[in-house]
Parts: structure tokens; sequence; C-alpha cells
């Protein structure tokens, strides 16, 4: 097994150098090709409890998700992970299906393993397992939902103003019926209900609560596409639908497909998310027309998570100071919309 003396030989590179490179700090450029270049020959690989023993880090970063096969996390891991192993990070990954107990156990069991940080996607009310986290100098990212009265560092998208906007731009479309089918208890679903709710109130037009379709299983297509029939068969029916995630808009295809509805001329439908954007419904591109959707910078949230966690552990949990990071989403209009002015 190759050690940090056989690198140095066939790098070139000092000892103390090829130790700061590893333990994440900065490098000359040439310094870390090289030290890259003699790792990749060697096949060198860090025993993280010795380096721990040392350097007071483990090179290793916990990441809880609540549902690992939710279609929404796996690219983003993908690119955070990517981003850290450049870096010299391993990852330990947790799924905490929901279950907010299980999420707190989870963190705590990270905690005790020493990890250098964690990033999270909280299913947590009072992230009393966060505060613990960072008073004991844990850096932790907050990644795609946030938690109220928690200050930490974070990244998540423009929830409120990318459904403020969109339901604006149905209003000037001469949509004034529109109903909403929504998830309860997340943060992403109650960002987007504000801004579902204030377009509303700022144009004057009625907040139904029959065009409200509460849903409870953020998975559960098959009420979703219930709830989208129960809209469509009300006596005053919507003129348009907007549903807060994509497993809510697979749901109200199914609808669409299986009783065969015209869009947009029996209703108009706008999802948060565009469903073809997500490897399992790539087919979905077919069927037109396609669901106007909001979309996410899926290929830039784990990076930047990836790069905020790296720079709180360099500086440190000194004098912290919170990075919260919203990024801007797109939205791309198809015809799914019909233009009623």
């Amino acid at each position: 097994m190759a050690t940090i003396l056989d690198v140095e030989k066939r790098s070139g590179v000092s000892k103390a150098t090829i130790s700061r490179y590893l333990n994440g700090k900065n490098v000359k450029k040439e310094n870390r090709k090289k030290i890259d270049i003699a790792i990749k020959e060697l096949d060198y690989s860090i025993n993280p409890l010795a380096s721990g023993l040392k350097s007071n880090r483990t090179n290793t970063i916990g990441v809880v998700i609540p549902v690992i096969t939710d279609q929404f996390f796996p690219p983003i891991l993908k690119d955070f992970e990517n981003h850290m192993r450049k870096n010299n990070y391993q990852i330990i990954l947790s799924n905490c299906g929901m279950d907010e107990a299980v999420e707190k156990k989870q963190v705590k069991v990270l905690a005790n393993k020493k990890v250098d940080g964690i990033v999270i996607a909280s299913s947590s009310y009072d992230g009393e397992h966060i505060k613990e986290c960072l008073k004991n100098k844990i850096p932790v990212v907050l990644m795609d939902r946030l938690i109220p009265g928690i200050k930490c560092d974070s990244v998540v998208v423009d929830n409120y103003q990318a459904t403020f906007d969109a339901i604006s731009l149905a209003i000037r479309k001469g949509h004034k019926k529109i109903a909403i089918m929504r998830v309860l208890k997340t943060y992403t679903d109650g960002e987007r209900f504000k801004g579902y709710k204030n377009a509303l109130e700022i144009n004057q037009l009625e907040l139904r609560k029959d065009y409200i379709a509460k849903i409870y299983n953020t998975y559960d297509q098959d009420v979703a596409k219930r709830e989208f029939m129960r809209l469509l068969s009300l006596k005053d029916p919507p003129s348009l639908i907007f549903c807060s995630n994509i497993y809510l808009a697979a749901g109200a295809l199914k609808a669409r497909l299986e009783y065969k509805i015209k869009i947009p001329e029996e209703i108009s439908v706008i999802a948060f998310d565009q469903l073809s954007k997500f490897p399992s419904y790539s087919f979905v591109s077919l069927i037109k027309p396609e669901f106007s959707g909001i979309c996410q910078p899926h290929d830039r949230i784990g990076v930047i998570a990836a790069k905020i966690l790296l720079n709180r552990i360099k500086k440190g949990m000194d004098n912290y100071k919170p990075e919260n990071i919203e990024l801007k989403t797109t939205f791309i209009m198809t015809e799914s919309v019909a233009d009623l002015t």
C-alpha cells in the first residue's frame, strides 16, 4: 500500500505541501497537478482515521436526504459528490424516509463519526439537531429546505418568487380561476403556496378553498390523479391547475392520459419542475403539449452546496456568519396554458 512518502517521491513535492493539499488547504496549481498524478499512479488512499488524529479532520462528509429514490436528489448528489471527491472528501449518505426522529438520530451518528461537515435536506420543524451541530462547531449546509429560526449556511431556489411569477403570468393570459395541487408539511411547498396565494391576492382574485387540493404524501401519484379529476369535476371548475412538484404533475399526467383530457382545451396546467427534465420521465417530452414548468438548476445546487461547505470547513466556525444562496429558476412556457385574453 502506497504511503505519503511514496507520493512525495513520485511527485517531487514536499510531504508538508502534500499534507496541506490532502487537508483541503490551498497549494500552487502546478503542485496540485503533480500530487493528483502521483496519487492516481500509486492508487494512494487517505486513511481518514490516521489523518483525523493529526489534523482533527476525517475527510468525510455526511449527507442526509428525505428519500433516496426521490428523482430530485440523485443528480444533485452526483455533482456534490464529484466536487467533494476532487477535494479529497468521501461521502456518507443517509436516507431518513422523511421521518424526523430518524433524521435526528442519523445526524447524531454522523456527528459521533466526527464528519467534517453535514449537508441536509431536512424534514425537521424545530432543527434542534442542527443547532447542536453548530454548537459543537460542525459545519452544516441546509440544501433545498430551510428551517424557520435556524441561522445556517444554505442553498435553495426561489420557490416563492418563481411560483408568484408563473401564476401572475397565467393571470395576464386571462386565467382567473386557478387551482393548486400542493403537498402539506414541506418547506418548499409552503413557499410555493405563498407565491400562489399572493399572486391571487395582488390581482384581487378569490382564494377558493375548493380549488386547493391538499395531499399528504409527496409521492402518491394516484391520490394526485384523483385530486386532479376532482378539480375538473367541480360545478365551477378552474381554468388552470398548478402542480407544486413533479410527483403531483405525474399524477396529473396519469389523469390526462387515462381520461384523454385535452390540454389546454379542457384545462391548462403549470408544474413546479418539468417532468421531462428527470431521467425516469424523459418520455414525457414526446407528449404534446408538455406541461409548462418552473425548472430548478439541478446542475448547480450540488456544486454550490459543496463550495459553501468547503469554504466553511476552511474558514472554521469562529465568527460564524451564515452564507445563504437562493438560486434562480427558469420558466418554460408551452402550449399547455391557454390564452384566454
